[in-house]
């Protein structure tokens, strides 16, 4: 994923996640904020409806294409 190119795109949890303060459950919807690479692997902020902001790895999230309702991973 390039980083300029997601940040401020749709997306929804691909699996249940859970952190220190509960659980973000799976299709919870959010938005991405940015993206990094750290210690060789990618991280993604995203900021959920729920209220919720994550950072994940890629293979947690699903981005949603707005103008068809299609995922894309």
């Amino acid at each position: 994923m390039d980083a300029e190119a997601i940040s401020g795109l749709r997306c929804r949890a691909s699996r249940p996640i859970a952190h220190p303060r509960g659980i973000v459950r799976r299709a919870t919807e959010g938005t991405v904020r940015s993206t990094r690479e750290n210690i060789g692997r990618q991280l993604i902020t995203v900021d959920f409806d729920s209220g919720e902001k994550l950072v994940l790895f890629p293979h947690e999230i699903e981005l949603v294409d707005d103008s068809s309702g299609e995922m894309h991973s």
